[in-house]
């Protein structure tokens, strides 16, 4: 018998330019498992500079939980389309 789970991650990284180069600041990886909870994994590879540039961090992060939440509801959408499929 196979048994399938769907999951899905995103990998974000965020950078800054600094000194006229992009540097990696910080990574989050997100798994959705199919029951559309979330694991988030953050690393902060440069400290300073995601205190230098928090404002604009905290906007792209925004953007990444936002990005998290839309694909947790079409998981959701989905699990409650097959279970109306499973009950018709």
């Amino acid at each position: 018998m196979l048994k399938v789970s769907k999951s899905r991650q995103i990998v974000a990284e965020f950078f800054a330019t600094e000194d006229e180069q992009e540097k990696l600041v910080k990574t989050t990886v997100v798994n959705i498992d199919n029951t559309a909870v979330s694991t988030v994994t953050e690393t902060l590879h440069e400290p300073e500079l995601y205190a230098k540039y928090r404002k604009d961090m905290r906007k792209d992060e925004q953007e990444l939980r936002n990005m998290r939440y839309q694909i947790e509801d079409e998981i959701l959408a989905e699990l409650e389309a097959a279970g109306k499929a499973e009950t018709t």
